[in-house]
């Protein structure tokens, strides 16, 4: 799974999103999904930023180059 795929299922479905909020590692692992550490780490830090001109458009578009 990329991280454009997991970063459109957060968008989509709201307890796959709530669930990584609690334990991000646990939520891709109970879906099947696979992210290198990078990956996962790029997330966890862009997600929790509260930075209003940074929205998940902007991470899926940095993320169609990790493919």
């Amino acid at each position: 799974m990329s991280l454009a795929q997991v970063v459109h299922r957060m968008s989509t479905d709201r307890d796959f999103a709530a669930q990584w909020k609690l334990d991000p590692e646990s939520a891709l692992a109970q879906r099947g999904f696979r992210l290198s550490k990078e990956e996962l780490d790029f997330l966890k830090v862009g997600l929790k930023r509260r930075d209003p001109e940074v929205d998940l458009s902007d991470i899926v578009k940095k993320a169609e180059n990790w493919r």
